[in-house]
Formats: C-alpha cells, sequence, structure tokens
C-alpha cells in the first residue's frame, strides 16, 4: 500500500490547520523528496510557456 499523497494545497493546507506536528513534518519531508525527485517544476513550467509563447508569435 503506497503512502504517496498529492502535494497539492489543500493536502498542505489541511495539514497545517490540524496543527499535528508529526503530520506537518511528515508533509515536509514528502514535500522535500518530490523537489529533489522532480526538481523546480514551477520554475521549469514557466521556461515551457516562455519557450512556448515565443514559438507562438
Amino acid at each position: 500500500m503506497s503512502s504517496f499523497r498529492p502535494l497539492y494545497a489543500v493536502t498542505i493546507t489541511d495539514a497545517i490547520a490540524s496543527g499535528e506536528i508529526e503530520q506537518l513534518k511528515k508533509l515536509a519531508a514528502e514535500a522535500e523528496a518530490h523537489i529533489q525527485q522532480y526538481g523546480d517544476v514551477p520554475t521549469l513550467l514557466a521556461a515551457l510557456k516562455i519557450e512556448i509563447a515565443k514559438l507562438e508569435a
């Protein structure tokens, strides 16, 4: 059974609202692992959008 949780905003905001320190630490570790595996996705997405805009111009 996988313990993977998508790191959507609701997942993170719900964890923060819970106030449960162990849950917050676990989610922070999951987020760090995600960044290590996939890198800075928002920055890469921005680069993709720039290239798309250039090609569509």
